[in-house]
């Protein structure tokens, strides 16, 4: 476990998520028959996801810096409501049967995947503890 990083662990999960992602993004554009399947198992998936980094990643980190610390996860769980907003859209879209565009909701995901991937991951693999990284890790693998 010594080679695992946060961010390597939570690139990889964000990697499923855009697989996912792409198949419910094939379905819609070329008239898959699991449409409603494909959507709920990508959002289940980004559901656990989002779970994981505001329980295993927000509680287990103790910033030195309070402030600084703290101000990174406000704008991330700002991202993750605008996320999730635009998640129930394109859920309820898709029920009525309605002509969905996915492309800037996944736009908006790769946004926020680069900003945890650049910001987020590397601070916590910089600044926790290494058992402090190890619990998170755990916790993330149980989920995931």
């Amino acid at each position: 476990m010594e080679n695992i990083t946060i961010l390597k662990l939570m690139i990889k999960d964000h990697a499923n998520l855009l697989e996912y992602l792409k198949v419910v993004e094939d379905k819609i554009k070329h008239g898959g028959k699991q449409l409603q399947k494909s959507f709920h198992y990508f959002e289940w998936n980004l559901e656990k996801h989002l779970f994981v980094e505001e329980r295993a990643i927000f509680t287990g980190y103790n910033p030195e810096h309070v402030d600084e610390g703290y101000s990174l996860f406000i704008g991330l769980s700002k991202q993750h409501n605008a996320i999730l907003g635009k998640l129930k859209k394109i859920k309820n879209d898709l029920k009525g049967g309605e002509n969905v565009n996915i492309s800037e909701f996944k736009q908006m995901l790769i946004e926020h995947k680069n900003y945890e991937e650049m910001n987020i991951y590397p601070k916590l693999d910089r600044e926790m503890s290494e058992g402090g990284k190890r619990l998170i890790i755990e916790r993330i693998n149980e989920v995931i």
